[in-house]
């Protein structure tokens, strides 16, 4: 079968523009759009994929609840089918002849695998995190009912600037309150952080200019015949292009291109962002595909669960052979998944349409199309059963059966509409929400009034009301007429009755947006974030530009969208020579993929102010030759011209500007230029290793610090490097598309961004300063972020207030070793930047814990993004709350300034100056969990005994932080001991056979000693123990987790949001009280007296006489439990 290329641009020019090309990017377009059909009766398959499967004779304005081929029912007849709500099954056409290449050429394209050391790569990571699979649990996932997280709104242009707007309720905005179900309001914590107010559902491609209309969650989308059959797309990679026919199953809700290959499929479920026009211009320019192609070019970004080359999304590139198709694919996917979004969600509220959108579609799968008395709609016990596994309701069979018996009041074995209503309403029942609604009114049958709300909210949440009368009285409002609403089923509520908060109102007020767990800011437009810039953690990320592994995962754009888009403050471009003069991004000397450096600041220019609009800095590592380097400045003047900085502010000349002088702005981090690094330095300090990636690649020999003491009077110039021969050659050889000959430099000479000199240890001699091979237009571009080489803290260009030194993780900690160096570590930290990064030996892109580097004031904590471990879920916590979440948060008061000039000057520590240690108590009330999925690994039938891990990270050495608690079982070290590398962790008893609505009421208390209460961390981790009974090994992942920091957390009955191993938000929570004293100093003296040590000695002597008095009554509670069941 012959095939035309979908380049061939024949036709373009008298195609008619698709209302999908991307306009300017802070616009948006329809997704109900009037596109060109064909009636079923007369649409075939087309046989190639250039030949149009739609007639420009007949058209239709209608949205995706018409089917454009008229109904189709279950059977494949053109003749008649159900009505709107149907949900046709998908016709998979196995035998349909595919527009493939010979069985040669499809031959020699299999033998063509990857190469030996990526098959060696691979195969290593695969047995770090091997994990069996079941065919079973994939299938499982095509009965799944819709997706189990909380999509944010990526498109989202809002940006942080009316945050509070998104969340209040003015007056006369009436008609939005009753739009969508008390579950779409609970807190997204993703969509704060981008700017996109609640968690409410949304679209998830980028269109054009209007606003993305909501659909109508009642009515499940009818997918057109020529989708459900199979329609030709083109497939582009960087490999080969290829036209196949794709299969949209709606049943299953997910998109398949090889019936004869399972894997080559993605659920509709797992979809994150379609990105159209000018959005996913910067790919149709990477895999060099022309202009003309745009309107029909589509991005489709998606999970991906089994983390291939540990990379938490894919991305797929296609082509439609025209507009119509490509307008029906993309309208299609954006219906379907807003709908099984909605109705997911719709679950955990009380609106009445979703309930009674889920029995609709019950009922069409029963009765299709043939007509029926409204009486013989009814759902038996094994329905139900298996609705409540679709619907990831993890509910014991006799849990289910008890609720079924309750509703059904005629004892018929079957249940009515209204009885299946009031099935799903004693399901959603919350008991322990009941009991606090009764505990804080006068009179539970009378309601809430607005003087109880206003005192519950005062002492029982921690809320300051007498700040914000007007807020809070709107919100009290809003959640009593929302719930009328839903009684009375209409939308216009005049009753004059005074307004009172019934147990259901008041259940949603406490899942709402109104009751977030983290402090949320009024306006960031008014963040005071006025100190210099050296004055603040700042967000940041190493090796951005990666989505996986190290060594042999992928470079992509997209990892910079992501990172923008939660946030990141400081972002990293590796820069090699491109082997056509253009500059490319890549992990050097590996075996990772490449994307153009243009490529990378064009996404940057769009996506760097999404979530923030305080200053974004790019720090380079820069491996090419002088020419490409040339082109880099151009690059970056031309495409950041509206917010790169070119020179220094004409505020104060001595110190760094502040985020808010600098808003809206990028700065470059770049090394000085060559023609500032000659001179003469003596090395007699200087034996700091360098980078530890040393010619990007984990494989240098790392160099032993020396400690000699910082000479008083050092020279001017930096110091030295060692020769070519004394570096440590890479076992890779050349760098991939570097160029070592002529103007660029040779593969033995290449230097990261590391700021650390090499030098013989203890070596007197002068020698000469090597030059930087930074060109002057690149260097110039380093107005505030000058990289600087490091050469000893008492050096005249380490007192420089615009530069900037980087180390790696294990350079700083050989640093710290020596207290003298420390001390001056701390110092430099006071008044200039550092960054740190990972190690190059992480080849599975870990990180270290933040902690170690927070307290030593270091701004720049760069971690790899995408490896979503606690290390990363705590730099997330760090920036996450009120005004943090703008990327930069104000460093403790000891961390910024000493306590004199004499004491700075003296060489005192820093800690040693003005931080006494506190005495941090918190606690706890574990109360439930709502709606805890599976984990993949899980069987369907397999029951679900969750129990609750809460852990407390420090920044202390764990020699001298102590950690106590009391509730639950202590599952931390023996000693009491707390800090880095040893949180104080406790856990709750198991509950069998329920992760739908688990009820756990475990009262923990902690008490930690610190000298850094603003660097504590809190952490909640979900289990399932397999058999109810044991506890789970620590190396295996947990089901869903969430971290805070303490600081951050507000007080009171609060849901606290849950996340998957790849970071998205679940529609699962966690209830729980919290509360907090007010923090205890320990007095210097006491101290020195020893009565701190005596009461150190007390708790760790109570913990090894309760630890196992507190194991045992664990085991006999449980063994008593498990008898009664």
């Amino acid at each position: 079968m012959s095939t035309s290329s979908p380049f061939e641009g024949s036709q373009l020019n008298s195609r008619p523009p698709s209302p999908f090309v991307r306009r300017p990017s802070n616009q948006h377009i329809s997704t109900s759009v009037p596109f060109t059909v064909t009636p079923a009766s007369v649409t075939t398959s087309p046989t190639s994929p250039n030949e149009t499967p739609v007639s420009p004779q007949q058209s239709t304005t209608t949205s995706l609840q018409t089917s454009p081929e008229g109904p189709q029912g279950r059977e494949q007849s053109s003749a008649t089918g159900p009505g709107p709500l149907q949900l046709p099954e998908a016709t998979m056409a196995v035998k349909t002849q595919q527009p493939v290449g010979s069985a040669m050429s499809e031959a020699v394209a299999i033998s063509k695998g990857p190469g030996l050391i990526r098959r060696i790569s691979r195969g290593a990571a695969n047995r770090l995190s091997r994990r069996r699979r079941s065919s079973s649990n994939v299938n499982s996932r095509d009965h799944s009912s819709g997706p189990v997280v909380m999509r944010r709104r990526s498109d989202s242009r809002g940006g942080l600037e009316n945050s509070r707007e998104a969340i209040d309720l003015e007056p006369h905005e009436q008609h939005d309150e009753d739009e969508g179900d008390d579950a779409t309001r609970m807190l997204s914590f993703d969509s704060a952080r981008d700017g996109s107010g609640c968690g409410s559902v949304s679209g998830i491609t980028n269109y054009g200019s209007a606003p993305i209309p909501e659909s109508d969650c009642t009515s499940a989308p009818v997918v057109p015949l020529n989708l459900k059959k199979g329609a030709f797309l083109t497939k582009i990679s960087k490999k080969k292009k290829k036209t196949m026919k794709f299969f949209l199953d709606i049943d299953a809700a997910k998109v398949s291109w090889d019936p004869f290959r399972p894997a080559k499929r993605f659920y509709i479920d797992d979809l994150k962002e379609i990105r159209v026009g000018a959005d996913a211009r910067n790919y149709r320019e990477e895999f060099q595909v022309p202009s003309e192609i745009e309107s029909r070019w589509f991005t489709i970004i998606y999970a991906d669960q089994d983390r291939t080359k540990g990379r938490p999304f894919k991305t797929m590139h296609l082509i439609a052979p025209n507009d119509d198709m490509f307008n029906l694919w993309t309208a299609t996917l954006e219906s379907i998944w807003k709908y099984r979004s909605a109705i997911m969600a719709g679950l955990a509220g009380s609106g009445e349409k979703y309930i009674k959108a889920h029995w609709r579609r019950e009922m069409v799968k029963k009765f299709g199309d043939n007509s029926h008395p409204e009486e013989d709609e009814k759902m038996n016990l094994d329905g139900v059963e298996k609705l409540c596994r679709n619907l990831h309701i993890n509910s014991s069979k006799n849990q289910i059966r008890a609720q079924f018996a309750n509703a059904d009041i005629g004892n018929t074995n079957n249940l009515s509409f209204v009885e299946f209503k009031d099935f799903v309403r004693r399901l959603q029942e919350r008991k322990d929400v009941n009991e606090i609604y009764k505990a804080v009114v006068s009179d539970p049958w009378v309601g809430m009034d607005i003087s109880e709300f206003m005192n519950f909210l005062s002492t029982t949440q921690g809320v300051d009301t007498d700040g914000d009368v007007a807020h809070w009285g709107t919100v009290f409002e809003k959640c009593v007429r929302k719930a009328k609403t839903e009684r009375q089923g209409s939308k216009d509520v005049t009753d004059e009755t005074p307004l009172r908060m019934n147990a259901e109102s008041f259940s949603a007020f406490l899942a709402s947006s109104y009751n977030s767990a983290l402090s949320i800011p009024d306006d960031f437009s008014r963040a005071a974030l006025d100190r210099p810039l050296n004055e603040y953690f700042i967000s940041s990320s190493h090796n951005t530009y990666l989505t996986g592994r190290q060594v042999a995962g992928e470079s992509s754009t997209e990892a910079y969208i992501r990172a923008l888009q939660r946030g990141c403050r400081c972002i990293e471009i590796d820069c090699w020579d491109g082997a056509d003069g253009r500059p490319m991004v890549c992990h050097g000397r590996t075996l990772t993929s490449k994307v153009l450096f243009s490529d990378c600041i064009s996404v940057v220019a769009k996506y760097a102010f999404v979530a923030s609009p305080y200053p974004l800095i790019i720090s380079l590592e820069v491996h090419c030759n002088a020419e490409q380097q040339v082109a880099m400045a151009d690059i970056l003047k031309t495409l950041l011209i509206d917010w790169l900085l070119l020179e220094p502010l004409m505020t104060n000349p001595l110190s760094l500007p502040s985020p808010e002088e600098l808003k809206n702005r990028i700065l470059i981090k770049v090394k000085i230029p060559g023609d500032e690094t000659d001179g003469q330095v003596s090395s007699s300090d200087v034996s700091i290793t360098r980078r530890e990636r040393g010619l990007s690649s984990p494989f240098s020999r790392p160099v032993v610090l020396d400690n000699t003491t910082i000479p008083p009077t050092p020279s001017v110039s930096s110091p030295a490097a060692g020769s070519p021969s004394e570096w440590t050659t890479c076992i890779w050889g050349p760098g991939r598309g570097s160029i070592t000959g002529g103007t660029g430099t040779s593969a033995s000479s290449f230097t990261d961004e590391s700021d650390s000199n090499q030098g013989t240890n203890g070596s007197q001699r002068k020698t000469k300063k090597p030059r930087s091979n930074i060109v002057k237009p690149l260097g110039d571009l380093g107005v505030y972020t000058r990289g600087q080489k490091y050469g000893g803290f008492g050096l005249p260009e380490s007192k420089s207030y615009n530069h900037v030194f980087s180390f790696a993780e294990r350079t700083i900690m050989n640093l710290c070793k020596d207290e003298d160096r420390k001390a001056q570590l701390e110092k430099h930290n006071v008044r200039c930047l550092m960054r740190v990064y990972p190690s190059g030996w992480r080849l599975d892109s870990s990180n270290f814990d933040p902690n170690k580097f927070w307290r030593l004031g270091v701004q720049m904590v760069a971690l790899n993004w995408q490896t979503w471990e606690t290390p990363a879920q705590m730099n997330d916590a760090m920036f996450a709350s009120g005004t943090d979440r703008t990327g930069y948060v104000l460093k403790p008061k000891h961390l910024r300034q000493p306590r004199t000039f004499a004491d700075f000057a003296e060489g005192i520590k820093i800690a040693d100056l003005t931080r006494e240690k506190e005495v941090i108590k918190f606690s706890v009330e574990m109360i439930s969990a709502q709606q805890l999925f599976r984990s993949r690994n899980t069987g369907s039938e397999d029951s679900m005994n969750p129990y609750i891990e809460i852990e407390v990270f420090s920044a202390d050495d764990p020699a001298k932080g102590v950690a106590s608690g009391e509730g639950g079982l202590d599952a931390s070290a023996r000693n009491g001991m707390s800090g880095i590398g040893a949180p104080h962790k406790r856990r709750t008893r198991i509950i069998q056979s329920n992760g739908y609505s688990p009820i756990f009421n475990d009262t923990f208390t902690m008490s930690i000693e610190t000298r850094f209460p603003s660097l504590v961390f809190v952490k909640w981790s979900v289990w399932n123990s397999r058999d109810g009974k044991n506890w789970v090994s620590s190396s295996e992942k947990p089901l869903a987790t969430f971290t805070a920091k303490l600081s951050s957390l507000q007080e009171g009955y609060r849901h606290l949001p849950l996340y998957d191993r790849n970071g998205e938000q679940l529609l699962s929570t966690l209830f729980c009280r919290i509360r907090k004293e007010v923090p205890v100093s320990i007095d210097r003296e006491d101290a020195k007296s020893g009565k701190v040590e005596s009461i150190r000695q007390f708790v760790r002597s109570g913990f090894s006489r309760t630890l196992s008095i507190e194991r045992k009554a664990f085991k006999e509670e449980i063994r008593s439990v498990t008898s009664v069941v």
